[in-house]
């Protein structure tokens, strides 16, 4: 099968496209034939092998999006369905997943727009749905609103009823209002916190943070006192040196079962779609995940295998 990996813990710059075996299922596994790829800032740290010791020659990739080849008996899938989900080693023609973080594929989305959502949706659901528990009443603050998890994170926000207030640079104010969002600040803009307790009155009730860094830290002052945090992006901003009683938590993605199930009924409600930056092909995996180091696009960069 073709693929995109690399022999050596490196960059983006060290990604080989070739020929490699066909993983084998097993007794229990699920083979998919794989269409599409999701491209994000955790593909490119992983290569560095900070994060854990990869195994050679490694394909990067957690999100996928195909058609199942292989499926074991008693499975509730079947050779020919359409699906979507986290795997490991997306970028390849053929992956293989347990079925316990796959979910049928909407039958009016592209390979590519699921592939695009799979861990920028399940974060956003999780962070805002599940961790921050945000109510109709609420107030919310989504950096890197215009990105491929803050554009899921707008849309998610907008379904609870709360009020949106999204974080993104001048250029992608109509984008990130477009979303859903009914303000948007501009982070270049030293005083934006500032403004945002000026619109909403002693701040906003949450925060769902995928910047880090100084725009996290500054979107904590924009909170009121009390107020709630959620971080998917390093460095975590630190609340204690806030104070005034923030409190905040940081996580990794869990792409479970009922998360995906549940983003598909949001699909299907026309509540959440999927926003690409650019498709390109598997050859240009290596381009793909450059582009995605530099930052600052808009929507979700995806691979078509």
């Amino acid at each position: 099968m073709r693929a995109a990996y690399t022999e050596a813990d490196g960059g983006p710059e060290d990604i080989k496209v070739g020929d490699l075996p066909t993983p084998e299922p097993g007794p229990s596994g699920i083979l998919v034939r794989n269409n599409a790829a999701g491209v994000g800032p955790w593909d490119w740290k992983m290569l560095a092998g900070k994060w854990m010791p990869l195994t050679f020659p490694h394909i990067p990739g957690s999100e996928a999006a195909g058609v199942v080849e292989r499926a074991p008996e008693g499975s509730e899938f079947k050779v020919g369905d359409e699906v979507w989900g986290r795997v490991q080693h997306a970028y390849a023609e053929y992956v293989v997943a347990d079925g316990v973080t796959l979910v049928p594929k909407p039958a009016d989305v592209s390979f590519e727009e699921a592939a695009g959502l799979v861990i920028a949706a399940s974060t956003a659901y999780e962070g805002i749905i599940d961790r921050l528990k945000l109510q109709p009443t609420g107030t919310i603050i989504v950096t890197s609103a215009a990105g491929g998890v803050g554009s899921a994170a707008v849309q998610i926000a907008v379904t609870t009823g709360a009020r949106v207030i999204g974080v993104a640079s001048a250029a992608n104010h109509d984008f990130v209002r477009s979303l859903g969002a009914s303000d948007v600040f501009d982070y270049h803009d030293s005083g934006w916190p500032d403004a945002v307790r000026e619109a909403v009155t002693g701040g906003a009730d949450a925060l769902f943070d995928s910047a880090g860094a100084e725009t996290g830290q500054a979107a904590l002052k924009a909170l009121h006192d009390g107020g709630r945090a959620s971080f998917v992006a390093f460095p975590n901003p630190d609340v204690t040196s806030e104070g005034r009683g923030i409190t905040g938590d940081s996580f990794s993605a869990d792409g479970t079962r009922e998360r995906f199930e549940a983003i598909n009924k949001l699909i299907e409600d026309g509540k959440l779609k999927a926003h690409l930056a650019e498709i390109l092909p598997l050859e240009q995996a290596a381009e793909a995940l450059k582009k995605s180091q530099q930052g600052h696009t808009r929507g979700k960069i995806v691979l078509n295998i």
